[in-house]
């Protein structure tokens, strides 16, 4: 029986999630920006963007965002430029993808005046900010830009990173140019020129200064790296690669100063480190893309306010903190430090902690630990009891990750040159024994070590990697470490978190069409209510709200009052006070007692929204599985992976959640700090678990797994860390992951296969003597190029079936699940 692929987002381009409430869109954020692309008259854009698949909009780009950081360095650039002058910044942006995002941000740029140049590198995901000063504003610029869910952050961080891709890729053009010389000069040569003909010794000399330049910029890459490997006493790919560059330089070298044209491979030396840097350039260039996405601000300041006792505010960093510190901490932000809380109440958030989504209110005297964050809507003030290199938050935030083993084994590499470096003495030996002459044995031994270089590998695993890797992010799913290929294939248990992770990061609305039912006065109001403040109910209102709850002019704070553990009140311009809280407090109680009768499905509810003391709508909220998560874990149990569920939330919830997903009680625990979490992988990890959570907490686990991903949440701190990390809220992406591992091992070992023996041929042709440079020249990249038509053949092939397999799986799964069973809420 044919089934049908899943509908591609018409923004993304990303599968839409079989339980999506817009078959259209993967998301809500999708949703509102293809409207506004729409609406404005800018769908252009999906004509320029043509068949590249962007990025699912990330979560935290349709939320109000500080940025105080921005206005201090445009008041600094225009310092500097003086008034009327022109000032300059550059900036950070994340979700740049097609020439498509270029027009759309110069669309947007110069549509104020003022504006005056802006230049926008899509590979370094950076922009070039002019302007006249006191002209523009910046700042609205880039909240404009978020409407598009483009997220402008400061360039200073990634600047190091796009500095060392530049000259990488300016190393590989250069690399470029030598080859193409000691091709070009090496070529009349072959073509039957004369030894002394006039110009013959300058091309030797060019041809040879070429080879020597190539291997000066790029050989001294492989075998810088090749030397720091060896020193720690690991066999790296690149000691064959760097081996092979030394010993055909040097052969050549010694080739043209005796006059013997057997032994000059300036050609194949400027070739072959060309192939090697445009196949190195290739696999890191993808994995610096992938890690440039995304902002590289932490969500963890490296300073915090600190007031004094005049109660004047100062910057301090972190590391001056000291106990009795009085810590001024905005809505918003992170308490890096454990405290004690000095303002009378105050809205918390311990998500980080304990991944308990629920807020958490605090009254004065009462413990703030480390990495609370305030939801509130104004600051609060935290009296210090530790110092930064005391609290949780600084051992959690000190976890970098681990990177995995490379793809190729050591005891591989230390075989394969061993035979190499056998075969051409044992070759060079015969020759010269056999009465040939010490030329012809130094020709064959020259030739052996020339074409035995791993170019097909050097060439062909990048693509494959990239191939891979692309394939993923039409799922929304990044790689950032290279060696999370190999590292997959030996997965056999998958660790979940559950909030954030394998749960939506807030609740969702039970009941949404109690807020499609209301009139626009009313959606208004909630909108002005729920827009900057960030509890779980507001953020959940939020979304359920859909696009029109994002950005309006009247969603600013001012006017709004927070009643610490009850609700949110705002009066209208026109006299109305609407409030959202608590079943029953304020007006909606006095109200109550005079006789206005409430709905028996609103006395159940969650959380009331009214108007006056009257009841508008009651809301009720659930924990609820990302799409297709059941199926995804069905998927993976299916590939004979054991799944495991470790949560700091309460156990009710743990164990609903374990229930939904099949997950034996054996394999859940509930309550877990972060030293439980990392213990308990720890315990279970034989190299063949792979870990997925999104929160400081999960941070110490990470590094106990083989393996990690996370779902980007805007805050970043685990998808920095990660070998991998993913957009959207949907698990679909989990076994297919998996399964280009597969595929991408597939492919390797074939070109391996393909290498080895073309390796064999290649030396039976060098010890039989047979073997020329102009033959070594061509024999060189023809190979490059057949094993690229491999890899790309594998996954034409392999990936194709894998998708309509999984497509029927997944149909039928839900057809099953429909009989069965019915939504997703947890509870």
């Amino acid at each position: 029986m044919k089934h049908d692929a899943a509908p591609l987002c018409q923004h993304c381009g990303t599968p839409v999630p079989s339980q999506a409430l817009d078959a259209r869109f993967c998301c809500a954020g999708c949703a509102y920006v293809h409207e506004l692309l729409v609406t404005e008259g800018l769908g252009k854009f999906y004509e320029l963007r043509g068949g590249t698949a962007l990025p699912p909009v990330a979560p935290d780009a349709l939320r109000a965002r500080d940025d105080e950081w921005l206005q201090e360095q445009v008041a600094a650039a225009e310092s500097a430029a003086g008034p009327g002058g022109t000032a300059h910044l550059d900036l950070a942006v994340q979700g740049l993808t097609c020439v498509g995002c270029v027009w759309l941000m110069e669309k947007v740029f110069h549509s104020a005046p003022g504006a005056m140049h802006l230049d926008v590198h899509v590979a370094r995901g950076e922009a070039h900010v002019e302007w006249q000063a006191g002209e523009w504003d910046l700042p609205a610029y880039a909240r404009r830009l978020q409407q598009f869910g483009y997220l402008v952050g400061p360039a200073g961080e990634r600047g190091n990173t796009s500095v060392q891709s530049a000259g990488f890729g300016r190393r590989v053009g250069l690399c470029g140019a030598f080859a193409m010389n000691a091709m070009a000069f090496s070529l009349p040569g072959y073509l039957g020129m004369r030894p002394d003909f006039l110009f013959a010794s300058w091309f030797d000399i060019i041809a040879a200064c070429s080879a020597t330049l190539s291997v000066l910029v790029g050989g001294s890459y492989f075998m810088e790296r090749s030397v720091n490997s060896l020193r720690q006493g690991i066999l790296h790919m690149d000691t064959p690669i760097a081996l092979g560059i030394a010993l055909a330089w040097l052969g050549s070298m010694a080739g043209w100063l005796a006059g013997e044209a057997r032994l000059k491979y300036f050609d194949f030396v400027g070739v072959f480190v060309f192939l090697m840097l445009a196949g190195r350039w290739l696999q890191q260039s993808m994995v610096e893309r992938n890690r440039r996405r995304l902002l590289a601000a932490s969500a963890v300041p490296g300073w915090v306010r600190v007031v004094g006792a005049e109660g004047r505010e100062t910057r301090t960093v972190l590391d001056e903190v000291v106990v009795g510190d009085r810590l001024r901490i905005p809505s918003g932000s992170i308490c890096p430090v454990g405290g004690v809380l000095v303002s009378p109440v105050a809205s918390l958030s311990l998500e980080w902690i304990n991944g308990e989504s629920a807020a958490v209110d605090r009254t004065g005297g009462q413990a703030v630990p480390s990495g609370a964050v305030n939801i509130g809507l104004g600051q609060v003030e935290v009296r210090a009891t530790e110092v930064w290199k005391a609290s949780l938050l600084c051992r959690l935030n000190a976890a970098t990750g681990q990177e995995g083993s490379r793809a190729v084994s050591s005891r591989f590499l230390a075989g394969y040159l061993m035979v190499v470096l056998a075969l051409g003495v044992i070759g060079a030996a015969g020759w010269w024994l056999s009465g040939h002459g010490v030329v012809k044995a130094l020709q064959v031994m020259i030739s052996v070590f020339v074409v035995s270089c791993p170019c097909a590998l050097g060439v062909a695993v990048p693509f494959a990697d990239d191939l891979a890797a692309s394939r993923m992010a039409r799922l929304g799913v990044f790689v950032r470490a290279g060696s999370l290929w190999a590292r997959l294939l030996r997965v056999h248990k998958v660790v979940f978190d559950k909030t954030g992770t394998l749960t939506m990061e807030n609740p969702v609305l039970a009941n949404p069409v109690e807020v499609r039912g209301m009139p626009p006065g009313a959606r208004a109001a909630l909108r002005k209510i729920v827009s900057s403040n960030l509890h779980p109910v507001s953020r959940s209102l939020f979304d359920a709200l859909g696009p029109d709850a994002a950005f309006d002019d009247a969603a600013a704070a001012g006017g709004i009052e927070e009643i610490a553990g009850q609700g949110l009140r705002w009066t209208s311009p026109d006299g109305r006070v609407w409030a959202l809280g608590r079943p029953g407090w304020g007006d909606v109680k006095m109200a109550m007692e005079g006789g206005v009768g409430v709905p028996r499905e609103a006395r159940a509810a969650d959380a009331w929204f009214t108007c006056d003391g009257v009841l508008q709508a009651g809301f009720r909220f659930t924990d609820s599985l990302r799409p297709e998560s059941v199926e995804a874990c069905e998927a993976l149990r299916g590939r004979g992976c054991k799944l495991y569920l470790l949560s700091g939330d309460r156990e009710a919830k743990v164990a609903a959640v374990a229930g939904q997903l099949h997950i034996p009680v054996t394999h859940w625990q509930a309550e877990m700090t972060p030293e439980g979490k990392a213990a308990r992988v720890r315990q279970m990890n034989q190299q063949d678990t792979l870990y997925l959570g999104d929160g400081a907490n999960d941070v110490l686990a990470l590094e106990a797994a083989l393996c990690a991903g996370s779902p980007v949440t805007g805050r970043n701190f685990l998808e920095h860390r990660a070998d991998f990390y993913f957009l959207g809220n949907c698990l679909r992406f989990m076994p297919e992951l998996l399964q280009m591992a597969v595929v991408r091992s597939r492919a390797v070992r074939r070109v391996l296969a393909f290498a080895l023996a073309y390796n064999a041929a290649a030396v039976a042709l060098s010890l039989a003597g047979w073997m020329n440079p102009l033959l070594a020249a061509v024999l060189m990249p023809l190979s490059s190029l057949l094993t690229l038509g491999l890899v790309g053949a594998t996954f034409r092939s392999r990936s194709g079936a894998f998708v309509a397999n999984r497509t029927q799986e997944r149909t039928e799964m839900e057809q099953t699940m429909r009989r069965t069973a019915g939504p997703v809420p947890i509870s």
